[in-house]
C-alpha cells in the first residue's frame, strides 16, 4: 500500500507577507528541507491581518512556479491564519479563499489567542460556524492559562465540531517548559486531531518529521504519530472536519 507523506496544515511559507520567510530564496530553502524530511503538502497560512487576502492565490501560484523551477516536489495550497479580531475584515469570498474541504464541509484555521480563549474568541468561532465554516483551532498549548482555565472553552468548541491542531515547537520543548508540559498534557488527553509545524523559516524551521518523532516519544505509539502528521491532515484537506473526527473516535 502506498503511504502518503506528511501534510502540514499550518505553515508560514509565503515570502514577504508576515513574520515568515522574507524572500523567495528563504521560502524555497525551507520547502526543500521539508520535502527532504518527508513533507508532500503544505498549506500556506499567513496571518491574514497582514496581507490582502485577495492576493493570496497569486502569491501561492508564484511559490508553486518557483518550486517547479527548482525541481522541488511540493504541493502548496492557499490558506490563512485567522485571529478573532480579523473576522470583521473578511467577507464570504475572503473566507472561501482561506477555506479547505468539500463544498458541504468547509473549514478554516482559527488561532487560539496567546492571552487565553475568551469571549471574543468563542464569539468568533460561533460566527464562523454561522457563516458555514468549521474551525481548526491553532495551537491552544501556546495559550496562557490553558490547563488552568482555557481547556473547558476548547473542549466546548470541540464538542460543537471543532478540531485542534497542535504545534511542533512546544512538543519539542523549543518554547519553554510551561508550553511543553501543556502540549504533552493535551496530547496524552487525545485532544489534538492533527499536528502542524507553524513554521516561520528561517527562525522556526520545524518540519513534521520532527513533530512525528515528538508525538511518538510522548505517546509511545508510532501509529498515533503517523495519524496526526500524515493521515488525518490529508483527510482534513479532502474530506473535512467530520471525517477526521469520526476517524479519531
Amino acid at each position: 500500500m502506498v503511504r502518503v507523506g506528511f501534510t502540514d496544515l499550518h505553515c508560514h511559507l509565503l515570502p514577504g507577507v508576515d513574520d515568515g520567510p522574507r524572500t523567495m530564496a528563504e521560502s524555497l530553502e525551507y520547502a526543500a528541507g521539508a520535502v527532504a524530511a518527508g513533507t508532500t503538502t503544505i498549506v500556506a497560512t499567513p496571518h491574514v491581518e497582514l496581507v490582502d487576502v485577495r492576493e493570496l492565490p497569486d502569491r501561492v501560484r508564484a511559490v508553486r512556479a518557483a518550486l517547479d523551477a527548482e525541481g522541488i516536489a511540493l504541493d502548496v495550497r492557499c490558506g490563512g491564519e485567522i485571529k478573532p479580531f480579523s473576522l470583521g475584515d473578511l467577507d464570504q469570498r475572503d473566507l472561501e479563499l482561506l477555506a479547505h474541504g468539500p463544498r458541504d464541509a468547509r473549514w478554516v484555521l482559527y488561532e487560539v489567542p496567546f492571552g487565553g480563549p475568551g469571549d471574543e474568541f468563542e464569539a468568533g468561532a460561533r460566527e464562523l460556524r454561522a457563516r458555514g465554516f468549521g474551525v481548526l483551532l491553532a495551537h491552544p498549548e501556546r495559550s496562557r492559562g490553558m490547563l488552568e482555565r482555557g481547556l473547558p472553552v476548547i473542549e466546548r468548541l470541540v464538542g460543537d465540531g471543532a478540531l485542534v491542531a497542535a504545534n511542533v515547537g512546544p512538543l519539542v520543548g523549543r518554547e519553554g517548559e510551561r508550553r511543553r508540559r501543556t502540549a504533552e498534557h493535551l496530547l496524552r488527553r487525545g485532544l489534538p486531531a492533527v499536528v502542524a509545524t507553524d513554521a516561520h523559516a528561517p527562525e522556526r524551521p520545524y518540519t513534521l518529521a520532527v513533530g512525528a518523532e515528538a508525538v511518538e516519544r510522548v505517546t509511545g505509539r508510532a501509529d498515533v504519530a503517523r495519524r496526526l502528521t500524515a493521515d488525518a491532515p490529508a483527510r482534513l484537506l479532502e474530506e473535512g472536519l467530520a471525517a477526521v473526527a469520526r476517524c479519531a473516535a
